[in-house]
């Protein structure tokens, strides 16, 4: 006979679990899921006081830390076993499932602020470049003994070898992003972006990193669009637009329609400068593995979750055997 399961009785045992591991025994309310504005504000950030919080040094995320605030401080922590509940429904062949999935983890297991100033940031504050990262470092704390480890396949790049490679994944040798050393003469400490002063447009350009809610603001602008019917896909815009937002929180509607009428106003030269320098970034925007051959020890990489490798799903559900598992 089915037992009826209590939901109640149910999340204290989960609870009781992650108390009878010794992790991350900290009360925390799990909020809604889907908008933006969902996931409501993070608590007070306090190295010292929460034991499971790890401090996150900016210098070791992709983006170097180089567009976040200054003063911004980043902790995170292992999932609990009701976060790896959720991510196991996670439907990898549904690509905003596993959006919504990873931006579960980051908020739940993240605290994002600037010291000294109230308000506090969340994941959509976080750079699309370290996205990742900060996803795979969450990982390592969960799994601090290698109990789940995730293998990509990576074929040598040499020709006159060809061997296949089987590698371990972790935060040492995963590339996310490298900034293209022709246009960090540009990089401003004081604005935090990139900044152009052309004196042949007599204007002055900003560029900034997208932010997952940039990002996030611009995919609800063009279903917008797709809803009307009678707007033309505009690619060039959207592949653009999202480096030239400063902050996702002043990106509504209204402003993005705005800057999307304004770029049929720019010359031939500004559309070609924004152009190439959006270019040089997105070209420099990547998820591989590195490795070096076992065969002939050349430095190779590889796109993550391709060729045989683990899958997103992989990252908090151990793939193990039932058997080992026991």
């Amino acid at each position: 006979m089915k037992k009826n399961i209590d939901p109640e009785e149910a999340k204290g045992h989960l609870d009781q679990l992650d108390k009878e591991g010794g992790v991350n025994n900290v009360s925390e309310k799990v909020t809604s899921l889907g908008k933006i504005s969902t996931y409501g504000s993070l608590e007070e950030v306090s190295a010292a006081a929460e034991s499971p919080w790890k401090l996150l040094n900016f210098n070791t995320l992709p983006s170097l830390g180089l567009f976040y605030p200054e003063k911004s401080e980043l902790l995170i922590r292992s999932a609990k076993t009701k976060e790896i509940r959720h991510w196991s429904t996670l439907d990898e062949h549904d690509p905003l499932d596993v959006l919504e999935k990873i931006n579960f983890i980051l908020n739940s297991c993240t605290k994002f602020k600037i010291k000294g100033n109230p308000t506090a940031l969340n994941f959509n504050d976080y750079l699309e470049i370290d996205r990742y990262h900060i996803l795979f470092r969450i990982y390592e704390l969960t799994f601090p003994n290698q109990e789940n480890k995730l293998f990509a396949y990576i074929k040598c790049s040499s020709t006159t070898c060809g061997h296949k490679n089987q590698t371990q994944v972790t935060t040492q040798n995963l590339k996310g992003f490298e900034y293209p050393d022709e246009i960090m003469k540009w990089y401003s400490k004081e604005e935090r972006c990139f900044v152009i002063t052309s004196e042949k447009l007599n204007e002055t350009l900003y560029f900034y990193m997208p932010s997952s809610g940039t990002t996030s603001r611009l995919r609800q602008k063009k279903k917008a669009d797709d809803n009307r019917g009678n707007i033309k896909p505009d690619k060039s815009f959207y592949s653009q637009a999202k480096y030239l937002i400063d902050n996702w929180r002043n990106a509504d509607l209204k402003y993005l329609t705005n800057l999307k009428m304004s770029t049929l106003d720019w010359s031939e030269r500004k559309f070609l400068i924004i152009y190439k320098f959006v270019e040089l970034l997105e070209n420099a925007s990547i998820n591989k593995a590195i490795c070096i051959c076992e065969k002939c020890r050349t430095q190779t990489d590889s796109a993550i979750f391709l060729g045989g490798s683990f899958t997103v799903k992989d990252i908090f559900i151990i793939s193990a055997g039932l058997d080992e598992l026991i």
